[in-house]
């Protein structure tokens, strides 16, 4: 009796260890080869699968013909939407069956899934930058220069405000040169995860291009083709009033068309950063009356947050004041530190 029952138990034992160790998700590459752990996650084209003969393994995606789970996963699809299920392979390669019940599946390519189990996000998100630059050679000349600027982002599901300023001023033999501030604000709220709906408004002064204010203020339509850590791009074009004081006296307004190109990606491994921004304006009266901003260079992080700058800027005006220049041009070098 002992022994049967010895027997019994040891078979039983067996059997609950071999469910425990199949008990595992699964996934299935194109070469054919199958691997068996844990599916963490998949974010920017790695999928993260625990094991217990090599730790954690990740995967390229599109390597991945057909995935397995025992437990349910979140998984985010092209389009931004997201559902919850246990994922079975399908007949047909490279697409799976999320069974969001015991009864009810929604078959899915593999190519419409981005992410799954993506992490937990913020309500509200805040990222943003502070650079500074300042430069000074004494001698036969005397120069001096000095840059700040800023800019602060919080976004959440649907909503994006953003505001920044910047601060320029230089002289020369303790005579100003150079001194101009410029302000921004913009609110964009997400009809679709890409498609938004933008406000945008805008304050500059500088004396030396004889403006005492220029404000703009204007709504618009906005596309957000990618916004990743590693790479951003984003266009917008609308409506824009636009009002100028001039600080020889008169002030002008007028109703223009505006557009914004916006863009940075790192590099090699994060080794730099190259960032991109145009904003213009011109007249919806005269297309000839045209002003627009543009500022890029590269990033180069170096530890806790701080970064390497070097910029140019490019400030052009077709119809400046009487006695100024259409153009203005910085070259700056700055040190920056982003959170």
């Amino acid at each position: 009796m002992g022994t049967w029952v010895k027997e019994w138990g040891t078979a039983i034992l067996a059997c609950l260890l071999l469910a425990a160790g199949a008990a595992a998700d699964e996934v299935h590459l194109k070469n054919g080869n199958r691997l068996s752990g844990t599916l963490i996650s998949l974010s920017e084209g790695k999928l993260v699968l625990e094991t217990d003969f090599a730790g954690r393994l990740s995967i390229d995606w599109g390597q991945v013909e057909r995935i397995q789970t025992e437990s349910a996963i979140e998984v985010v699809l092209t389009d931004g939407t997201s559902v919850k299920g246990t994922a079975a392979p399908d007949a047909a390669s490279g697409r799976l069956e999320l069974w969001l019940t015991s009864t009810t599946a929604a078959p899915l390519d593999l190519t419409q899934v981005t992410a799954i189990n993506p992490p937990v996000e913020p309500a509200v998100r805040f990222n943003g930058r502070i650079n500074v630059g300042l430069n000074k050679a004494s001698g036969n000349t005397d120069t001096e220069t000095a840059h700040a600027d800023a800019e602060l982002t919080a976004r959440s599901l649907n909503h994006r405000v953003s505001t920044g300023a910047a601060y320029n001023r230089a002289s020369k033999d303790n005579r100003k040169t150079e001194e101009n501030m410029l302000g921004r604000l913009k609110h964009d709220y997400f009809l679709t995860p890409k498609l938004y709906w933008y406000t945008s408004g805008l304050a500059e002064k500088d004396e030396f291009k004889d403006i005492s204010l220029r404000a703009t203020i204007g709504p618009g339509l906005g596309y957000q083709f990618f916004e990743e850590e590693l790479m951003n791009l984003a266009v917008e074009a609308g409506p824009s009033y636009v009002y100028t004081n001039f600080d020889s006296g008169g002030s002008e307004d007028s109703v223009s068309g505006r557009w914004a190109v916006r863009f940075d990606r790192f590099f090699f491994e994060k080794l730099c950063q190259y960032y991109f921004m145009n904003e213009g304006f011109v007249s919806a009266s005269d297309t000839s009356d045209v002003f627009m901003f543009t500022r890029t260079g590269l990033r180069f992080p170096i530890r806790d947050s701080f970064s390497l700058n070097a910029g140019f800027e490019w400030d052009w005006d077709n119809q400046p004041s009487e006695d100024t220049d259409k153009s203005d041009y910085r070259y700056i070098l700055s040190l920056g530190y982003g959170f």
